[in-house]
């Protein structure tokens, strides 16, 4: 039975027409409050609505699916290819996706998704495809070799993604979106990680009028028969239908971004802890970072994101940063405790630092510290959850997986910046190139650390 005859014949005359990204797909690729948490904005009992912007959702490409290649463990512990599925979700995305994977027979790999969404009908049915072969899923840009990571959308890059071939890439969770009919593919996992920081965009679905002259009672059935495929979608691959309720209660126009406690509540994601690998980047300032949630106690967020960054610093140090998300609406200061970092048994006390919708930490570090830990080490946070300072409490480890390239671009960079500007270059101790604050270890905590920005690759 095709597509087409599986809704009201009024349906089938727009079925292109009717979206549940067009809107979404307009959003921003990467959420506001990620980009600069360093003017954070009053933090709001409930997610936020954006506005799209001008752009057209049929002036976005039609979702491709390309094989990708990285570092070792650039997909996860063991995993160095990956399906990348970038564009609009059309009706045909299902189509091309089952092609590709028969061309890789029995090999099975993991799809990340960036999407604005699409179609309704395009999504849900990809999404059952996914089901169907066990595939898991995530959400990240793949930015393959020879592509401006600024610029993917460039007429050259997408020729090279839909070139048929394999390409060496780069995974990017950080300026990825998965917004509206990109939320039921994603969904279609059979393991679904969204990763740290990322927010869901999510809306009711709407019509492209432009493409369809069926209005009035007919419109309307069609669409409560597409909400109805959406509960049955939802249902048959163990999501709540809460997720439809809460998105169908934002108008189409706008979007809202889910937060990290309503993706376990929804079933979407349901880990209580996950991590990213450290990355480098270049914009807005060089650093190499990691980000990180993990489940604490019953405080909302009770799941809150959090970010490690390492930069070049004042003098000649490298300068460590922490950023934690805070309870929303707290009294400023509130819920700020002691918080240690112990990387290969080196114990850290970082400062209590600014107090606001991002809570962030910065202490200034000798490179030669830093430049002992390799991807075989561990960082131990204690002290991570505001909410049970005053209970025992295990601290939280989280692996150093890709730090070592991603740390030597780093010290590369600080030096080059360094030689530039003084002749001194990163880990010269001599007097002259040495800052007050380091010439005695351990350091003097400090909290003037200035405002954070966060990397974006």
């Amino acid at each position: 039975m095709t597509r087409h005859h599986l809704l009201p014949v009024a349906f089938a005359g727009f079925i292109g027409a009717l979206a549940g990204g067009s809107a979404a797909l307009t959003q921003p690729t990467v959420n506001p409050a990620i980009v600069k948490p360093a003017e954070p904005k009053p933090a709001e009992p409930k997610p936020s609505e954006s506005k799209p912007s001008e752009s057209k959702p049929s002036d976005l490409p039609a979702m491709v699916f390309f094989v990708a290649k990285g570092e070792a463990n650039a997909c996860g512990p063991g995993c160095n290819e990956w399906i990348a599925a970038d564009g609009k979700i059309d009706l045909a995305a299902d189509q091309r996706l089952r092609k590709l994977l028969a061309k890789l027979g029995r090999r099975k790999l993991p799809i990340f998704l960036h999407s604005g969404g699409g179609a309704v009908l395009g999504s849900i049915e990809l999404g059952r495809l996914i089901r169907s072969q066990k595939i898991q899923v995530s959400v990240a840009r793949t930015i393959p070799s020879g592509c401006d990571r600024d610029k993917l959308r460039d007429k050259s890059c997408e020729v090279l993604k839909r070139s048929g071939q394999d390409l060496a890439s780069e995974l990017d969770p950080n300026g990825a979106m998965c917004n509206s009919g990109c939320v039921l593919a994603l969904s279609g996992g059979a393991v679904r990680s969204v990763p740290p920081w990322m927010k869901l965009g999510v809306h009711a679905i709407g019509v492209d009028l432009e493409k369809t002259s069926v209005r009035g009672a007919a419109l309307a059935a069609a669409t409560r028969a597409a909400n109805a495929r959406i509960v049955d979608f939802l249902r048959d691959m163990g999501i709540s239908k809460a997720l439809f309720d809460t998105s169908n209660a934002v108008p189409h126009e706008s979007s809202r971004f889910l937060q990290r406690d309503e993706l376990v509540r929804f079933g979407i994601d349901t880990r209580e802890f996950g991590e990213t690998r450290w990355w480098y980047a270049e914009k807005p300032i060089v650093a190499i970072a990691k980000s990180f949630f993990v489940r604490t106690g019953k405080q909302e967020p009770a799941y809150p994101n959090a970010l490690l960054r390492l930069s070049c610093g004042i003098g000649k140090s490298i300068q460590l940063t922490f950023a934690r998300e805070r309870v929303p609406n707290a009294p400023l200061g509130a819920g700020l405790g002691p918080l240690r970092l112990s990387v290969n048994g080196l114990r850290m006390d970082l400062p209590y630092g600014t107090s606001a919708a991002i809570e962030t930490r910065t202490i200034p570090l000798l490179a030669n510290v830093v430049d002992s830990a390799d991807d075989n080490g561990a960082i131990e946070v204690f002290g991570f959850d505001p909410g049970r300072n005053n209970e025992p409490q295990s601290p939280i480890t989280l692996d150093m997986k890709g730090f070592s390239a991603a740390y030597a671009k780093l010290r590369k960079a600080c030096d080059d910046s360094s030689r530039a500007n003084d002749g001194c270059s990163v880990g010269d101790f001599s007097p002259r190139c040495t800052p007050e604050a380091l010439r005695t270890w351990p350091p003097k905590p400090t909290t003037a650390g200035g405002p954070l920005t966060w990397p974006s690759r």
